[in-house]
């Protein structure tokens, strides 16, 4: 019986080691425009296409291998039927299909012309790769120049290997819909150069959106852990729509401060007050351009990164005399879903944006809509279990990562009065993001000597004792309309 192969590739890396090998094992070559162009210049014997399927190319070689002689060579089985049906049409049986897709992502990369990207969208190569994964047991699909030399190495195939190739293939073609889909969404990743993980001795990469951030100046590129911590930065001074300036600084992933006003500098010297000793080597991000005054200020610190969504120029030229400091232009960010892997796969949610709403419980609520707001987005930037003290427009202590609410309360209570003149302070707002379970919180923040007014949302099965003793010691407290956990 005779034995077939369809070639017709884009990339012809090896094309004549895999060629000349299917000659060797007395295979009939069939192939494609270009490809069969290459195959006569390095003289393999082989078939065109178009005289097999007695239909030339058309529309530009969009149109060449979608025929039913083709697909019918591909999807056939060893059933009687199809057998029959493929001896009175005059259809060859293909063991081999040889083959890989246009360089859709490589020309995204390389160009912003959208006709020169979409003509890169394969179809027939794409639907030629699926018929033969799905008819795998008959017709092995080889996608990849760096399999070429495994194929020969064990052929002929076992069922188990043609499998392996069966899998490549689809990973492949998924790979592919997926960078497509991603350039019509506005979202195409490149690979994004780390010298290493969170730590020295793991290896990383980052597959990042490049139309989202640039870098303006420093002398490194940025680090596994300087796009996490970019990442808690950019949610905090995007995640509130408001005219106000916002500054953050975080550390490990952690907002250390937090502010919002209407002068840049005072916004970030309160920030910076919240705490200034774990500031330091942080990253610090705006929402607004970045002034040449502000950038004076940034300046006297060492900080890793700066970000925001533009520079004055002369602020530009001053943070740019600081030869370590990456300085990144962030552009506003509009996510609809996080991702995060695990021991089983990946999981999947929506960003954690929706606008918080205010319950009084007891006392009357006087925070504006825009303030609490923003202090619930610094509060779900804290790993759980979250206690955030602010003053009128900052963060001044936090406390987060705590397996007991009790602990994480009185962390944040201890720092609070640790760097900060609080009797000076006639009103602190304390946020926690997820329910009290018990009286105990409460009483630890009743023998406070300045007036604290707590905002949690509810849902304890003891909310009614809770609120019992909210009302007893005349507690001000607000119901929160969501739960705000990050693991």
């Amino acid at each position: 019986m005779s034995k077939n192969a369809i070639i017709s590739v884009f990339d012809k890396t090896n094309l004549d080691l895999i060629a000349n090998f299917l000659i060797k094992k007395k295979f009939t070559i069939y192939s494609t425009g270009g490809t069969s162009q290459y195959l006569r210049g390095i003289n393999i014997p082989h078939i065109e296409i178009s005289k097999y399927t007695k239909q030339k190319e058309i529309l530009d070689g969009r149109v060449k291998t979608l025929h039913p002689k083709i697909f019918g060579g591909i999807l056939g089985t060893n059933s009687p039927k199809h057998q029959k049906e493929q001896k009175n049409h005059g259809i060859v049986i293909f063991d081999i299909l040889v083959i890989n897709l246009y360089p859709f992502e490589e020309t995204v990369r390389k160009t912003k012309d959208k006709s020169k990207i979409t003509e890169m969208i394969d179809i027939g190569g794409h639907s030629l790769i699926r018929a033969a994964v799905k008819n795998y047991n008959h017709t092995i699909p080889i996608t990849s120049p760096n399999d070429y030399k495994n194929f020969m190495k064990a052929f002929p195939l076992k069922q188990t290997i043609k499998k392996i190739f069966a899998k490549k293939a689809i990973q492949q073609i998924a790979k592919y819909d997926n960078a497509i889909f991603n350039w019509f969404d506005g979202n195409t990743k490149d690979e994004y150069e780390l010298r290493y993980g969170e730590n020295p001795h793991q290896n990383a990469r980052a597959l990042v959106n490049n139309d989202k951030f640039a870098q303006l100046s420093g002398n490194k590129k940025l680090s596994y852990n300087n796009l996490l911590d970019l990442d808690a930065a950019v949610k905090i001074v995007y995640g509130v729509s408001t005219k106000k300036n916002i500054c953050t600084i975080i550390k490990h992933n952690t907002p250390c401060g937090a502010a919002i006003g209407k002068i840049q500098t005072e916004c970030y010297d309160k920030a910076l007050t919240g705490d200034p000793l774990s500031a330091f080597g942080g990253i610090v991000s705006f929402n607004k351009k970045i002034s040449e005054k502000t950038a004076r200020l940034l300046s006297k610190n060492f900080y890793e990164v700066i970000s925001a969504p533009s520079y004055e120029k002369g602020a530009l030229n001053i943070l740019k005399t600081k030869k370590n400091l990456r300085v990144i232009k962030v552009k506003k960010i509009n996510q609809k879903f996080e991702e995060r892997s695990f021991f089983g796969g990946t999981l999947i949610q929506d960003i954690n944006n929706k606008k918080t709403s205010v319950e009084n419980i007891n006392g009357e609520n006087k925070l504006s809509v825009e303030k609490i707001n923003f202090f619930v987005n610094v509060l779900k930037n804290i790993k759980s279990n979250a206690i955030a003290l602010f003053d009128e427009n900052s963060l001044i202590s936090q406390s987060g990562g705590q397996t007991s609410r009790v602990d994480a309360l009185q962390n944040c209570l201890y720092k609070f009065k640790l760097r900060h003149k609080f009797r000076k302070l006639k009103k602190a707002y304390l946020f926690s993001d997820a329910f009290f379970p018990f009286v105990d919180s409460l009483s630890i923040i009743k023998k406070q000597k300045i007036k604290i007014e707590t905002y949690a949302p509810m849902g304890s099965k003891n909310d009614p004792d809770i609120q019992r003793h909210i009302k007893k010691h005349n507690l001000s407290f607000f119901k929160l309309s969501e739960r705000h956990f990050k693991h």
